[in-house]
C-alpha cells in the first residue's frame, strides 16, 4: 500500500496535469486551410503521407459527408465563430461586394463568438494562427480568446519560412506573422504553430478546462516545404498519381507532423483522456496550377461543386466516440458552435442561440448510426469586385446552392460577360462527381428546390443578387 502511494505521488509530481478531473472536457479544434477532401491518406490520397492523421482517424468518428459553410475561407470562418450561415451576417464573398455586405466582412461586434461563450462558461481559451475575419481591435483577444498567438489580418502567410513575411513590398507588413520572433532561418511556419500549441497545452492545469482554436495557415498558397520533404515526394510521385505536386505534398506532411506533435503533447501532459479533438478544413482543396486533386469530387476551392465545399472531418472524444467508425450524416461548418456548447455543457448566450442555424451533432459522436433531423443545406457565393474579369470557371461565378436529400440544385446568376443565368441539378447519390445536369429532366424538382432557396433567403435575410447594382453594367 505504501509503495503504491509513493508511486502515485511521484507520478503526479512529475506529471502535474495528469490529475485533471474537470467535468468539462478540454477542446482542441484544429482548422486546416484549403485542405481538400481527398488530401489525406485515410481519405484516399494516392501520394500524400499523413500517418498522424491516419492514426487519429482510427481513434475517431469520421464524417464522410462533412461540408464547409462556404467555398472560401473568410465566410467559412465567420460561420465557425457564430454558428450561423455566412449569408445571415452578410458574408457572401471575400471583401465588400457591391455595398451589400457588412463592411470588409469582419466579424460583427454584435455576435457572441464560440470563444466568448466558452470563456463565460469557465473555459480558458486560446487562438493560434490564421484569423482573417477582423482587423485592428477586432482580433482574437477581443473576441473571447484569453491568448492570441501568431494571428494576422491577412488571408495567407507571406512566407512559410522564417521570418514568415512576403517578399512583395505591398503585402509585406500585412502578411507578417507576429509572436514567432524567437524562431530562426529555416524554420517552417506550420511546425512553429504546432510548437506554440504544445506550449499552450503545457501551461494548462487542472484548475479549469481549456479551448484551443488551432488555425493553421497550411495548406494555403504560397506553397513551401522543407527540401527533404519535397525530394521525398518527387521520388514517390509518378505518371499514375493524381496528386502530383511535390511541394504541396510536403506542406501536407508538415501539417500532419504538427498535428502529431499536438496529439503527443496532449498525452504527455496528461490531457488526452479528457480532450475532444476536432480536425477539419475551412473549404475544399485548391486545384488551380495543379496544386491538388479532389477526385472523385468535381472542382475545388471557390467552387460550389462538391470539390469546393466537401471537407474531411474527424472527432475524437475519449470514452464517448467509438474508434474507427464512420457517420454518413451531412455536417456543415455552422454545426460546430451548438455542438461545442453541448460537449462542454455551456449554455452560451440565450439571445445569440436563438439565431444559430447549426445543429448539435454530439449525439452522432456517441452513436454514429443516429440520424440528424432532416434539413436542407444552403450556400450563397458571390464573387468579390476585386475580380475584374470573369473567366468561365465556376469559382468566379455567382451561384446559390441547396442540398436536399439526394438532390443538389445550383442556380448560376447572369453575369456581365454574357454568362447566362441557369440551373444545374444533380443526384449526389447516383452521381457524386456531378457529371450529369438533370435540370431539364426533372423540372418539378428544380421548382421544389428553388422554393427552398427563396424561403431560406427570406429566413436569413440574405443579400440578394442584382447584376447591375453589383457590377454597374450589363456589358463585358
Amino acid at each position: 500500500m505504501i509503495n503504491t502511494f509513493l508511486f502515485l505521488l511521484c507520478f503526479f509530481v512529475s506529471h502535474p496535469n495528469q490529475a485533471q478531473n474537470s467535468e468539462k472536457p478540454n477542446i482542441v479544434f484544429i482548422f486546416a486551410d484549403d485542405l481538400g477532401f481527398a488530401d489525406l491518406g485515410f481519405t484516399g490520397s494516392d501520394s500524400h503521407l499523413t500517418p498522424h492523421l491516419d492514426k487519429l482517424a482510427k481513434e475517431s468518428v469520421y464524417f464522410d459527408n462533412a461540408y464547409s459553410s462556404h467555398p472560401t475561407c473568410l465566410p467559412s470562418r465567420l460561420s465557425l465563430m457564430t454558428g450561423k450561415y455566412p449569408a445571415r451576417i452578410g458574408a457572401v464573398s471575400h471583401g465588400k461586394f457591391g455595398g451589400v455586405t457588412s463592411g470588409d466582412n469582419s466579424l460583427p461586434w454584435s455576435e457572441v463568438t464560440i470563444a466568448q461563450a466558452l470563456k463565460n462558461g469557465g473555459y480558458y481559451t486560446g487562438h493560434i494562427g490564421k484569423w482573417h475575419i477582423g482587423k485592428g481591435d477586432n482580433n482574437p483577444h477581443t473576441r473571447g480568446f484569453d491568448e492570441d498567438i501568431a494571428s494576422n489580418e491577412f488571408c495567407c502567410p507571406g512566407n512559410y519560412f522564417y521570418p514568415f513575411e512576403s517578399h512583395q513590398e505591398w503585402q509585406k507588413e500585412m502578411s507578417k506573422v507576429p509572436d514567432l520572433e524567437d524562431h530562426k532561418p529555416g524554420d517552417h511556419l506550420t511546425d512553429a504553430l504546432g510548437e506554440e500549441a504544445v506550449k499552450f497545452i503545457s501551461k494548462q492545469s487542472n484548475k479549469k478546462p481549456f479551448f484551443l482554436n488551432l488555425s493553421f495557415y497550411a495548406v494555403h498558397t504560397p506553397l513551401a516545404a522543407n527540401k527533404e520533404k519535397i525530394e521525398k515526394y518527387k521520388a514517390l510521385i509518378n505518371e499514375n498519381t493524381r496528386q502530383n505536386n511535390a511541394v504541396y505534398a510536403g506542406l501536407v506532411e508538415h501539417l500532419d507532423d504538427a498535428v502529431g506533435n499536438v496529439l503527443k503533447a496532449l498525452k504527455e501532459y496528461g490531457f488526452d483522456n479528457n480532450t475532444v479533438v476536432i480536425f477539419t478544413s475551412d473549404n475544399g482543396g485548391e486545384i488551380t496550377n495543379n496544386i491538388t486533386d479532389n477526385y472523385p469530387l468535381r472542382a475545388g476551392k471557390g467552387s460550389s461543386y462538391e470539390g469546393g465545399i466537401r471537407v474531411p472531418l474527424l472527432v475524437k472524444w475519449p470514452g464517448v466516440t467509438p474508434k474507427g467508425r464512420v457517420s454518413n450524416e451531412r455536417i456543415i461548418g455552422l454545426d460546430y458552435y451548438p455542438t461545442l456548447l453541448s460537449i462542454s455543457g455551456v449554455k452560451g448566450d440565450a439571445n445569440h442561440n436563438k439565431h444559430i442555424d447549426g445543429l448539435n451533432f454530439s449525439g452522432l459522436l456517441k452513436n454514429p448510426n443516429k440520424k440528424l433531423k432532416k434539413r436542407d443545406l444552403h450556400w450563397l457565393k458571390y464573387i468579390s469586385l476585386i475580380h475584374l474579369k470573369y473567366p468561365v470557371a465556376d469559382r468566379n461565378r455567382c451561384v446559390e446552392t441547396v442540398i436536399s436529400g439526394d438532390w443538389k440544385l445550383m442556380q448560376f446568376f447572369q453575369m456581365p460577360d454574357n454568362y447566362p443565368g441557369h440551373f444545374e441539378l444533380y443526384n449526389l447519390k447516383e452521381d457524386p462527381s456531378e457529371t450529369t445536369n438533370l435540370a431539364n429532366k426533372f423540372p418539378n424538382m428544380v421548382d421544389k428546390l428553388s422554393k427552398s432557396m427563396r424561403d431560406w433567403e427570406k429566413e436569413v435575410d440574405a443579400p440578394l443578387y442584382d447584376m447591375e447594382k453589383f457590377y454597374g453594367s450589363t456589358q463585358p
